[in-house]
């Protein structure tokens, strides 16, 4: 009795993270079924959507959209990078289970928890710094260092205003390792860690442009955008909290997206220094691209970084009433 009664409190608690047990999915699952099992049915497509796609939608819940051979699936009306595209099986679409387990369940799933996992300390990472300035704009005059250090400014005193405690991996002009960074969130007890970055394209590339947020690639899979051979076994610190880390960056680049009207290019996954170790739920968010003629002009503005910082600052709001009980 003792045995079944520690069994179900152990599958409680994976539930509750959002880790399905591996005896609810195959290795590719029906998406439709997998998603009424969350609280989703089908809905009727519309007349631009392409053949072999899917729409879903539930009450409370974010709708999902998915379309065959897409290495995402739409979740709130933004892609999410998925390990392995979605494929049709016997006329339906079909999703890889390690997807339902990490995708689908922690950002669709409505569970209450047992107890709310409140965080108070949220320590911000403004990317690169002294010798290493990151993405220069030639044309504007300004380094991707500079910009990330004024939106970190701003989202700190944001949060501040908001009852959180903030602390930064750097203050100034000064360059810091990348893993001390992740030490550093470390050795505080920080219970969040956001880290800023800006993006930049090939040299002739003055186009491209969006927003894109990185949690950390799931243990067994490749990072996105990069082959299987890259794929790596290795249980990294951060992948303990596989759930959160998605449920954070799927929060923040809701916001971001919606609120700066720019491209979705997606919640990624990748394997960076600064999300390795951590403790606490991370994430690195891409705010747009120094190299865009457009999206460049719009970054070194200081009413479009504070208003960046909000967006930013309004996800881990939403993130934040996501756990509670």
């Amino acid at each position: 009795m003792k045995a079944r009664g520690h069994t179900l409190l152990l599958l409680a608690f994976f539930l509750w993270l959002g880790v399905a047990p591996s005896a609810w999915a195959r290795p590719d699952v029906s998406l439709g079924e997998t998603l009424k099992l969350l609280g989703l049915q089908p809905v009727q497509s519309l007349k631009t959507d392409p053949a072999e796609s899917e729409r879903y939608a539930g009450k409370n819940l974010p709708d999902v959209f998915a379309e065959n051979k897409k290495p995402y699936i739409t979740i709130g009306g933004v892609k999410v990078w998925l390990t392995e595209s979605l494929i049709v099986i016997k006329g339906n679409l079909a999703i890889d289970r390690v997807d339902y387990d990490k995708v689908l369940v922690p950002l669709i799933w409505r569970n209450k928890a047992p107890f709310g996992i409140g965080f108070r300390r949220i320590v911000i990472d403004p990317g690169h710094g002294g010798k290493d300035p990151g993405i220069m704009s030639k044309a504007y005059n300004y380094a991707e260092k500079s910009a990330t250090l004024d939106t970190a400014l701003r989202l700190k005193i944001i949060l501040e205003k908001l009852g959180f405690e903030v602390l930064l991996t750097r203050d100034k002009d000064k360059f810091v390792e990348l893993s001390d960074r992740c030490d550093y969130a470390n050795k505080v007890k920080a219970d969040l860690f956001i880290s800023l970055h800006f993006n930049g394209g090939g040299p002739k590339d003055s186009t491209t442009s969006g927003i894109e947020t990185y949690c950390l690639t799931v243990a067994g899979e490749s990072s996105t955008n990069q082959s299987k051979k890259t794929a790596s076994s290795i249980m990294l610190p951060g992948n303990r909290l596989d759930a959160l880390n998605l449920l954070l960056a799927w929060s923040v680049h809701l916001r971001t997206v919606n609120t700066m009207g720019t491209e979705d290019r997606a919640v990624k996954r990748a394997r960076f220094a600064v999300l390795k170790s951590l403790n606490c739920p991370g994430i690195l968010v891409e705010g747009g691209f120094i190299s865009s003629q457009t999206e460049g002009a719009q970054i070194a503005n200081p009413n479009h970084r504070q208003k960046l910082a909000e967006s930013i600052a309004a996800g881990i709001i939403d993130y934040s009433n996501r756990l509670k009980p």
